[in-house]
This record gives C-alpha cells, structure tokens and sequence, in this order.
C-alpha cells in the first residue's frame, strides 16, 4: 500500500507540474522604439526612454491593452540612420504592430520612408523636420510640433513682444546645416518678410563649429533686435557664451532646443538669464494633469524632467489609446485607429489632420520658455504662461 501510496504522489506532482507548465503566461502587446541610445543623441534619447517608461507604467497599472500588458521592443539606433533602418527591418520581421522613432530628422526622414513602404505604422519620437509629415503618407503620424509650428510660435512671440516695444524690427538667423534647424531657419525667413522684420542677418554652420564668434561679429555690425538661433545642445552653449564676448546686445535672444535643458542654465550660469526657447510641453503650463505627471517624470529621471521626457511620454500614450481602439493588432487596424485619434494628455491634446500640405500632423500649440532666475518659465501663449516674458535689455 506505501508503495502505491508513493506512486500515487509522485504521479500527482507530476501532473501538478506539467498542468503548471501547460499554463499560458500572461499574454502580452509587443510594440517596437527605435530610439538613440549612443552615439551623438544619447543624452536626447535617455530622456525619450524615460518618459516612455513613465507612460508604461501608467499603462499596464490601468489594464495595459485589453487587458493584455504591454512591452516595449527598443532597439538602439546608435544616433545613426543606418542603425535605425537595421533596427527598423529587425521590428519588421517580429510583427511589432506599430513602431516609435527617433530622435534626429536626418534619422527619423528614411525611418519614415521605409515604414511607409512597408506599411508599418510609425509615429514619430522626437524629430521636428516639415520633410516627415509633409508630404507625409497613410503611416506617418507626428503627436509633436513640426519646424513650421516651432518657427511661427517665435514669430508670434515676437509679434506680442512688439506690440509693447514697437522697436523689435530687426531680426538675424543663426542656424546648424542638420535637417531640422535647416528647416526651422527657412520657415523663419519667410515669417520674417511676412511680418514685416527686416532680416538683417542668415548664416549657416557646419555641425561641430565651436568658434561662433565671426557669424555673431557679423550679426553685431547691422544690430539686430532679435536673434533666433536653430543649433543643438553643445553649440547653443558655446553660442550663449560667445554672444555675451562679442558684445552682441541684442533685446531678444532665443536658442531653441539647446536653452531648453537644465543643463544649459548650469554651464551658461548667469549669461543664460531672458533667454528663451519653444517647446512642446513645459512643467508650469497649465494643462490638466500636468503637476501630477511633472512629478511622476521627475521621480523616474531623478532630476528635472524637460519636454524630452514629456515628448516620450506622449509618443507612448498615442499608442496605447490607439491599440486600445483599434479592432485588431493588424497593422492596417492599428493605422485605422491612429488615424481616428482624439486625445487630451498632461502633455497636450492630440489629433492628427492633414492641412497646409501636412499629413498625419497634430497641429500642436507649442510654448515658449524663458529662462528667469535660474530657471525655466512659460511665457507664452500668456493664457498658459505663468510668469511675463522679459527683454533681455
């Protein structure tokens, strides 16, 4: 009897284990990032990781997809076209239904070309070049601005800054080769003869440049009022620096992008001061549910969280809400539901239309930031700014 008893025991355990085994484990939505992890715009891509990671969370502690838990598939496109268009193909071939990418313009343009033609829906991480949703096509969705809103925000800053000080007229553009400030640059140009500027200065540079002074010395001889520069984050700290030694006085000085980071105050320190930058998302704006996600990105970055963080965040979050209302995980479903987006976020609301020649563009209200006291402030549009926009002189 005990040695009928022992084969009874062990014949239970091990239906007890093959059940266990036979047990599905909890189905999951895979979704692809190709996202800059090193090389050039490691920092950039960091702070895109952290705010998908932030939005992940939110996502799976509120049912993920259907009840399904959703998880991220990154690949590295190691701040190289190349590498993303390998990452891309390797997403490709594991039927991820949707993919998000990446950072730089001249990364994001041929991801998006490729994605296109094998109709992969794509939406777009962090790059602001017009070439990527205009034309755009059927698979190319944008949740963030684009250089065109970038370049009319300032204008439009500009605009209410002269309606107080009719003698802002004169304006000069300073701008890196790369695709996007390219682009943003020559949407300044033509606001600037729209409006009514005289544009008195357009120059240039290569990427890499450190020695800005001979542009800026240039810019100094016809004495602009405004200086609008389009560069990254290493040049726009030299270019802050070299226009406090060269004397360039002028009463508005906006280096987009790179003026935007925490980092930026810290090494440009008190020369950083009335400096200002458009942005998709800023900490004070007021949109609802802002504070509560400024702490949640603040708690995951460790230090204080940018629009990069936001920018990630969003991406993320479009995503989901369309897995949630798209009727299958087929790609063309996914696309479908995209397409059909109406959404409000703590970062801003998201539709995607198709005007002036863009596709697939959420016609976002960027903001501008200036740095007061050390820190960054909203000042414009005035209905979500929370302190009033200063001149520099």
């Amino acid at each position: 009897m005990k040695i009928k008893a022992k084969f009874l025991k062990v014949g239970l355990l091990a239906a007890l284990t093959a059940s266990a085994l036979s047990v599905p484990a909890m189905a999951q939505v895979k979704i692809g990032v190709v996202n800059s992890l090193s090389g050039n715009f490691a920092a950039f891509g960091s702070r895109y990781n952290t705010g998908m990671l932030v939005a992940l969370e939110e996502i799976n502690a509120n049912g993920g997809i259907k009840g399904q838990k959703l998880e991220l598939v990154t690949q590295d496109d190691r701040s190289e076209a190349q590498s993303a268009l390998a990452a891309l193909e390797s997403l490709n071939k594991q039927g991820v239904p949707l993919v998000i990418g990446s950072y730089a313009s001249g990364i994001t343009g041929p991801l998006s070309k490729v994605a296109t033609r094998q109709k992969i829906p794509l939406i777009v991480l962090g790059s602001a070049d017009d070439s990527i949703t205009k034309p755009g096509s059927d698979w190319v969705f944008r949740a963030k601005h684009n250089s065109t809103i970038v370049a009319n925000v300032y204008f439009d800053y500009f605009d209410n800054l002269r309606k107080k000080n009719p003698e802002l007229k004169k304006i000069a553009l300073m701008y890196g080769n790369g695709a996007w400030p390219t682009s943003v640059s020559e949407e300044g140009a033509r606001q600037a003869e729209k409006r009514g500027y005289e544009l008195v200065g357009k120059q240039a540079y290569d990427q890499g440049t450190t020695d800005f002074r001979p542009i800026l010395n240039k810019f100094r001889a016809s004495s602009p009022d405004i200086l609008l520069t389009s560069s990254y984050a290493d040049d726009g700290i030299a270019i802050a620096r070299q226009i406090k030694e060269v004397g360039l006085n002028t009463k508005v000085v906006a280096i987009d992008t790179a003026s935007s980071m925490i980092s930026f105050i810290q090494q440009v320190g008190d020369q950083s001061e009335n400096i200002v930058s458009a942005v998709s998302w800023s900490p004070d704006v007021k949109y609802a549910g802002t504070p509560e996600l400024y702490e949640r990105l603040k708690a995951k970055a460790k230090e204080e969280p940018s629009f990069y963080e936001a920018e990630g965040y969003l991406a993320l979050t479009v995503a989901a809400d369309a897995l949630r209302r798209a009727e299958s995980l087929d790609r063309d479903k996914v696309r479908d539901a995209l397409a059909k987006t109406d959404l409000k976020t703590p970062v801003t609301d998201v539709t995607f239309e198709n005007f002036d020649g863009f596709k697939g563009q959420n016609p976002i209200k960027s903001v501008i930031i200036q740095i007061q006291g050390g820190k960054h402030v909203t000042v414009f549009p005035e209905n979500l700014a929370s302190q009033a926009a200063k001149l520099s002189n």
